[in-house]
């Protein structure tokens, strides 16, 4: 027989190293010798849900409950895989459940917190006033001061939101997802280059989080805007000089000083992203689609043209250039009307 705590603990250690599937075979050796441990089932059930084996991982946290309804832990377990189904109803009577058994614990405020800052109609005064509370119980832990600094950005609070989060950091320097709040903060900011450095370090110390992947593949997309707008000012400028009739000699100067410090921007702003951005910028790449590919690939021909061609060539170049500004100038207006590019992803 084994030492069922040990054994729980070892699996929780694998869990929080993001070694899931490991744990996931610990634990199912465990259910079979302990079928109806209420401990063993939400351990499990935490294992999937990291998976994203999300209806497995409800139906054990449901037995763990079912077991030992009047232990909070199953409900915390439960309410967090619900808000992952974006199940709000079910997450909001487990968070209460929560509040109900262990009223004076900051986990249970910290569940409701999380449940009213989600769901189509957030609460968020309701939501940060909760995470207040779950802070003022527990002011050590880091989870709770991200939470509030979640609340704090949603309700348009972005200075007390930073505080918050590096208030997260200074209790635990290691904290993946105050790291990646605050760097998306800093990216909203224009501060780029911060973000990426901030989301290097979380990469670094948690590889397995989606939301980090996804949040680099974002920086790579907000590059490769600001990359466009550079690419059409410049497009504008030597257009100017072809009009003035300046010799192709400054032209090509122009042409060359941007390529270089364009080049060496990007590289400079690559070296603060981790290893194997290549691969991620690639997927990036790949979600965009053809057209728009071609589309940047026909705009940097038609400026190298502007630059490097003689007149003859480069005049017809530049009023090619003139209907695809147009096009960069309406791309611009509705990807900033949108925000897509700037819907960074935030975890609690």
């Amino acid at each position: 027989m084994s030492n069922l705590p040990r054994e729980l603990a070892q699996a929780e250690v694998l869990i929080g190293l993001g070694r899931d599937r490991e744990a996931e075979e610990r634990l199912r050796a465990l259910l079979a010798e302990h079928p109806q441990s209420p401990a063993v089932l939400r351990t499990l059930a935490r294992a999937l849900h990291h998976q994203d084996r999300l209806a497995e991982a409800d139906e054990l946290a449901s037995r763990s409950v079912a077991l030992a309804p009047e232990s909070q832990d199953g409900h915390l377990v439960l309410c967090d895989i619900r808000l992952s189904r974006e199940l709000w109803a079910d997450a909001d009577r487990s968070a209460r459940e929560c509040l109900r058994l262990e009223p004076h614990d900051w986990t249970s405020h910290y569940a409701m917190a999380r449940v009213l800052l989600s769901g189509p109609r957030p609460r968020l005064r309701e939501a940060y006033d909760a995470a207040r509370t779950s802070v003022g119980l527990a002011p050590d832990q880091p989870a709770a001061h991200n939470l509030v600094g979640l609340c704090l950005d949603n309700l348009g609070n972005r200075d007390e939101a930073e505080r918050a989060y590096r208030n997260a950091l200074a209790i635990d320097p290691g904290h993946t997802m105050a790291q990646n709040n605050l760097a998306t903060l800093q990216m909203e900011r224009g501060r780029l280059g911060h973000g990426a450095r901030m989301l290097r370090q979380a990469v670094s110390q948690a590889p397995q989080e989606k939301v980090l992947h996804q949040n680099l593949h974002r920086i790579l997309l907000l590059l490769g805007r600001r990359a466009l707008i550079a690419i059409a000012t410049a497009g504008i400028v030597l257009g100017a000089m072809i009009a003035q009739d300046a010799p192709w000699w400054s032209r090509a100067l122009v042409g060359a000083a941007f390529l270089a410090g364009l080049g060496w921007l990007l590289h400079r702003f690559r070296a603060n992203l981790p290893r194997g951005v290549g691969q991620w910028g690639r997927e990036a790449l790949a979600a965009v689609p053809r057209r728009w590919q071609l589309f940047y690939g026909l705009l940097v021909l038609v400026v190298l043209l502007l630059a490097f061609a003689p007149a003859s060539i480069a005049g017809p170049a530049g009023l090619g250039f003139l209907g695809l500004a147009r096009v960069v100038g309406l791309v611009v207006i509705l990807g900033w009307l949108g925000g897509a590019l700037l819907n960074l992803v935030r975890r609690r």
